[in-house]
């Protein structure tokens, strides 16, 4: 049987999906990781995990379907590796992007004077470019703005990098004797699977340690954090196969990082936006092909990088959109998604406002300390009215970031591309669509990041240009904004300024 096989590699399970050539969802699997939690806020997996998760899905899809076409891996972003480069072995567990250990170091790093330099000539920069505007249309013009809001994460490879060297003796001598390689999760699969040491420009884009104006490893980030060059991977195009994948003889076609991915389903074209919901919300809006400054909250980002042109993207995030749903079920106040649609029939735009700052406010906010508000309890409310809170709370937060991303770039969003599991309900994209005025699209696929990872592996296969010969996914529904009633956006508006 002709078939993709594309492998979707997350924080808890890997799932591989087989696409027919038209683009059918043929046969989907999972295998469900195991990650661990050795002190608070540390999260961690074991890098052979994904090996021989992905070993296992490989060779069960090879005896029901038969040998590939080729092969698409799309990843979780920004969790890393360090390894040994003779025996290939794990020098300590991976550090995802959710683990928070380097906040201290963050602090640090991100209040040194070279960075906090960087921030100063930003803001002076940012002020008189809005005084002459033209300034920040230029490449290094918007590197410059972008500066005012640049700080470390707990997220960055670059902290994990830093706190492995200075924790882990293995690690620390590695490095220093040259022995040592880094990878996200993409080149720790692509090591193993085809041995080269490669990673995509989507992915390096989200480490902490590339430079997106620039197109290449930033050189004053490594000096300021005291990371070799050399044991970074080599950055290919996403339409450049990576290589054979050992013992199948198959190709490896692509690598794309998961939300690029899910904006590529989603289109190529200046201006379109996906907005994915899942434990968070990742909204992304491609800026075209030149890099756009940042702003508080909004991250420039690589969207995908061909042998022909370059796309860029600006991202925002909702920290907690399904998780606060989950919190919900936690607590008992839910069974499952399914009583949503129940609560939105049952209630009325009532009195509830609930901002799911479960792990603080993201975009445009980026206020990490900020916890969650529910306002509006009275006597008579129920639990309906908690459960359409919390889903209004979730959409208008998505509002929020729509709105933010036309006022700092300029670009009117003329429609939203919605996947992701929170998306299955009607009530979360209809009250999107309604108060952002924005026409809402569910596509058939959810996954967006599989889907847009198979196109890319067609395109490539096919030797086209994955930007020229994207085509349009099928659309399971739309949602068609109307004028909302009520008062939710006064009462959240209130809501926020109490909070904030």
């Amino acid at each position: 049987m002709s078939y993709f096989l594309i492998l979707d590699v997350g924080t808890t399970n890997v799932k591989a999906h087989a696409f027919s050539i038209n683009g059918e969802n043929l046969l989907e699997l999972a295998e469900r990781l195991r990650p661990s939690y050795p002190r608070p806020g540390w999260v961690e997996e074991d890098p052979m995990d994904f090996i021989i998760r992905i070993s296992r899905l490989v060779d069960m899809f090879f005896e029901k379907l038969g040998k590939p076409l080729g092969i698409g891996l799309t990843n979780q972003r920004s969790s890393t590796v360090l390894w040994s480069k003779k025996s290939g072995e794990p020098l300590y567990n991976a550090i995802t992007w959710q683990d928070t250990r380097t906040k201290d170091i963050v602090e640090e790093f991100s209040s040194r004077f070279l960075v906090s330099m960087g921030r100063t000539l930003g803001k002076a920069f940012n002020l008189l470019s809005k005084a002459f505007p033209p300034l920040k249309e230029t490449s290094r013009g918007a590197y410059f703005v972008t500066l005012a809001y640049v700080s470390f994460g707990t997220t960055h490879s670059s902290m994990h990098l830093r706190w492995l060297i200075d924790n882990v003796p293995d690690a620390r001598r590695a490095v220093e004797n040259g022995e040592a390689v880094f990878g996200t999760i993409d080149s720790w699969i692509a090591w193993n699977l085809t041995g080269r040491h490669v990673t995509d420009y989507t992915n390096a884009s989200a480490t902490g340690l590339f430079d997106s104006f620039s197109m290449k490893w930033s050189r004053n980030i490594l000096s300021i954090v005291g990371v070799p060059r050399s044991i970074l991977p080599t950055i290919v195009p996403n339409d450049a196969a990576i290589g054979r994948v050992k013992d199948y003889d198959v190709p490896l076609l692509t690598m794309i990082a998961d939300q690029q991915a899910s904006l590529y389903m989603a289109g190529v074209s200046k201006g379109v936006v996906k907005m994915t919901s899942g434990t968070g919300t990742f909204i992304d809006m491609n800026v075209g092909e030149k890099c756009m400054a940042g702003a508080r909250g909004l991250y420039p980002l690589i969207a995908l990088a061909t042998k022909r042109r370059n796309l860029y993207l600006l991202e925002g995030n909702v920290l907690t959109s399904g998780s606060t749903l989950d919190w919900l079920i936690e607590v008992g106040l839910m069974k499952d998604y399914s009583e949503i649609r129940e609560a939105f029939e049952k209630t009325g735009e009532g009195g509830i406002v609930f901002i799911p700052a479960l792990s603080g406010l993201g975009t445009p906010y980026v206020k990490p300390d900020a916890t969650g508000m529910i306002l509006g309890i009275t006597r008579g409310t129920r639990r309906e009215d908690l459960i359409r809170g919390a889903v209004e709370g979730v959409a208008m937060r998505c509002v929020e970031i729509l709105e933010y991303l036309e006022k700092t770039t300029g670009i009117r969003v003329q429609r939203v591309v919605a996947d992701g599991g929170l998306s299955k309900s009607d009530d979360f994209l209809r009250t999107v669509a309604n108060y952002s005025s924005k026409l809402v699209l569910r596509p058939v696929h959810l996954n967006g990041s599989a889907y847009g990872t198979y196109m890319l592996c067609k395109n490539i296969l096919l030797g086209k240009d994955p930007v020229e010969a994207w085509e349009e996914p099928a659309v399971e529904k739309a949602f068609t904004p109307v004028e909302p009633r009520g008062e939710l956006m006064a009462r959240w508006t209130r809501a926020l300024r109490r909070l904030l």
